[in-house]
């Protein structure tokens, strides 16, 4: 059961001119610094990453412009969000404005947040994104600014920071056979700087120092079934927002935004009998072997991804929509394609 609030004490440096010999070093328990996190679908999300090795976040804050708490981690124990290191209070007088972030670091531990805290801004600099979709984690931030000891514990909402992308598939056809191997999403920004909100300004990236790449999704080979499911777990991406104008041919898709999925699509003769050796091959090609190789599906569209949204992209095979794709043969291949939108926080 989850309560209503975990409660954390925090370490901090006594930013005023008393020293740790005039009495400071055991604080009064009225002006300790302590957190809560708010119950919610936000809460609950993050209670449940104790499961999954991440079992802390990070903490920093800054007291009149200057640096007060600088990324100290706090611990998930027993229910609550512990603080291993002494009990510190709060600073004799002014405000004090707190930035966390919660992060899978055992995932994507070379890609690890940085953060900056300025006088008039805080920052997750430089932050990337695995190429590898199983690498990849989502960041949760939260912030709570212009805080004093009056106002009791520091509540912390955390909040996604980064957009989920989903995708599903169908096939529609009885006489199509489709199966699934990796999927890409092409010419993204993978690093960025993540800007925690201030004043009235929201959280934002800025992704305009760095170039664009692509993520994969490569999973075992998933047979396409009659109804609209989920590809995965496996194949969910957790990538930076932003937006992007489709892809052109013209400049070999390198100009915008393209799905890919590496497939093989046949055209059976007999729907009863399965895929035969006799059946055609509308994406992809038979190997001397008997082995297949994959061939691929490029969708181009437009993006314009947001901060803890969920972006589920949803293709069917042999329900028309998107049509004249060549495939072999000049046969044309019926594909229709969805996009849906969705919040997480």
């Amino acid at each position: 059961m989850i309560k209503k609030f975990f409660l954390a004490s925090v370490a901090a440096t006594m930013m005023t001119a008393c020293s740790v010999e005039e009495g400071f070093d055991t604080p009064v328990a009225a002006n300790e610094i302590t957190f809560s996190v708010e119950s919610g679908s936000t809460s609950r999300q993050i209670a449940t990453y104790s499961a999954n090795s991440t079992d802390r976040f990070i903490i920093s804050a800054r007291h009149n412009g200057v640096a007060f708490i600088d990324e100290e981690p706090v611990s998930l124990s027993h229910g609550g969000w512990i603080n291993r290191n002494a009990s510190h209070v709060w600073p004799a007088e002014g405000n004090v404005d707190f930035f966390a972030y919660l992060y899978d670091e055992t995932a994507n531990n070379e890609h690890a947040p940085l953060l900056d805290i300025e006088q008039s801004r805080a920052k997750l600099r430089s932050f990337s994104v695995a190429a590898d979709a199983s690498r990849q984690a989502s960041l949760k931030y939260a912030s709570a600014p212009e805080r004093c000891a009056a106002g009791g514990s520091v509540p912390l909402q955390f909040k996604e920071a980064l957009s989920e992308i989903v995708f599903c598939a169908k096939n529609s056809s009885s006489k199509l056979h489709v199966e699934i191997s990796e999927i890409e999403v092409c010419n993204v920004h993978m690093q960025g700087d993540f800007i925690f909100p201030a004043g009235k300004k929201a959280a934002s990236w800025d992704v305009s120092s760095s170039s664009p790449k692509t993520s994969k999704a490569a999973f075992e080979v998933k047979t396409v079934g009659k109804e609209m499911d989920c590809l995965g777990e496996e194949t969910t991406m957790h990538l930076i927002p932003q937006s992007s104008d489709c892809a052109t041919s013209e400049n070999g898709y390198s100009d915008g935004f393209s799905i890919v999925f590496r497939c093989a699509v046949w055209q059976l003769s007999d729907p009863a009998k399965g895929v035969q050796e006799s059946d055609n091959m509308l994406i992809g090609d038979k190997n001397a072997d008997g082995s297949v190789t994959f061939g691929e599906l490029r969708i181009p569209l437009e993006i314009n991804w947001h901060s803890g949204c969920r972006y589920v992209y949803s293709v069917n095979f042999g329900a028309g929509g998107i049509s004249g794709i060549p495939v072999t043969g000049g046969t044309m291949l019926p594909v229709a394609f969805a996009a849906q939108c969705e919040s997480i926080n």
